[in-house]
């Protein structure tokens, strides 16, 4: 089956418009209608999760689960402002949305180039109280996006930086990225955008697809000198800036194989689309990386080629590029509970399967998957979490999952 007729397929049976951003070529890796729950490669049979919320494993622990905002379209990307609350995005509306006290407030309008995987894509908050969002435009260099006009088609990548005003919305502060979209390039855009441990601002770009181009998709994850394919590290104060400190090179454990970076906001290169990605308390990342034949979760260091190449090559890293899991069903949003709160999946690292529509947990301490049960059906787009929560979107309504004490 081509990966077109496979992408279709299960568009039809999940009625998502952004199904071609994560759903992978058939072989060994093709879904099956419902979604399977995945199982990682190295972690034999799944620890199964008890009724009532109680999780199987090294330390039991208990949760809830509730919708916790309802009518959330295209809610892709997530995030907290300084407050501590929540914001989401809606997708192709290119709405930056508050959820507090049980009311929803609009922030911003973004005029956005919208439509399958395109649009509004990606929130990332200050200290300040600064939203910064990536999205994708209808015009080259990422003019104020407020004040732009909206297009079907794609001309620019963007990240933008919005403070807020006297009377609780946002406006546009200043540009901080812009990338040029290739006319041709037709999907896999990434847009995960999030803080550093370190200050800095992370935003992972896909490869834009035309993968049956080895010159094309695999072929810009490898080149050191375009943004595509990448995690890039950004300073969030600068306009096009790298942050201080970036990689000279990118490869993997052979020194042969490491090359020069030319675009110096690159931090991590040979990618095909990592979607979202988060930070353990240790300050490493963790990437969920939608492939060809073979789905990955990775952690993903500074100057490492992940190894997405021509011609179609993917879970192909060395060295550090390994995947630490080999996902069956397209892993989507990632994040690592560090709160004492989290009681005993603190640190343990958690993903959404987009086809299935589930949670899944990977026990560091165990090197085990297991599916988080009572999530079922909450956990599609993306996932954060703070404290002794973790918020699962599901396209269209926002779940909370508690930790109980």
């Amino acid at each position: 089956m081509t990966e077109r007729a496979r992408q279709f397929g299960v568009a039809v049976l999940l009625g998502a418009a952004l199904l071609a951003l994560w759903a992978c070529a058939g072989g060994a890796n093709e879904r099956a209608a419902g979604g399977a729950a995945p199982t990682g490669a190295s972690s034999g049979t799944p620890d199964a999760a008890a009724a009532g919320g109680e999780q199987a494993g090294t330390a039991a622990t208990r949760y809830s689960v509730r919708r916790y905002v309802s009518g959330t379209p295209q809610a892709v990307g997530m995030a907290f402002d300084d407050k501590g609350r929540l914001l989401y995005a809606e997708k192709d509306n290119g709405r930056i949305m508050r959820f507090s006290n049980g009311r929803k407030t609009v922030l911003a309008k973004l005029n956005v180039s919208a439509g399958g995987e395109a649009g509004l894509l990606g929130l990332a908050g200050d200290s300040s109280g600064g939203v910064y969002a990536y999205y994708t435009g209808p015009s080259e260099s990422c003019p104020n996006p407020t004040t732009s006009s909206n297009s079907s088609g794609v001309a620019g990548h963007c990240v933008w930086r919005f403070k807020p005003t006297g009377n609780g919305r946002l406006t546009a502060d200043h540009r901080v990225f812009s990338a040029d979209h290739p006319s041709s390039a037709e999907n896999h855009v990434g847009g995960g955008l999030h803080f550093g441990p370190d200050g800095a601002l992370y935003l992972s770009l896909g490869d834009l697809g035309e993968n049956d181009d080895p010159d094309k998709g695999p072929g810009r994850a490898q080149s050191l000198s375009v943004p595509f394919g990448k995690i890039l590290r950004l300073n969030p104060a600068g306009d096009n800036d790298p942050a201080s400190g970036n990689p000279d090179q990118c490869g993997n454990a052979d020194n042969t194989s490491k090359r020069n970076i030319s675009d110096k906001r690159i931090w991590a290169c040979g990618l095909r689309n990592t979607y979202q990605f988060a930070f353990d308390g240790d300050g490493q990342m963790w990437g969920s990386e939608a492939g060809d034949g073979c789905d990955e979760i990775n952690r993903v260091s500074a100057g490492v080629n992940y190894g997405w190449q021509p011609p179609r090559t993917d879970c192909s890293g060395s060295g550090e590029g390994r995947p630490v899991l080999k996902v069956t069903g397209t892993p989507s949003g990632i994040t690592v509970p560090t709160s004492t709160a989290a009681r005993g999946w603190r640190n343990d690292v958690f993903y959404c399967i987009f086809n299935g529509n589930v949670l899944m947990r990977y026990d560091r301490s165990t090197r085990k998957t297991s599916q988080v049960r009572k999530a079922d059906g909450h956990c599609s787009y993306d996932l954060i979490s703070r404290g002794g929560r973790l918020y699962m979107s599901a396209g269209d309504d926002i779940y909370r999952l508690s930790i109980r004490r």
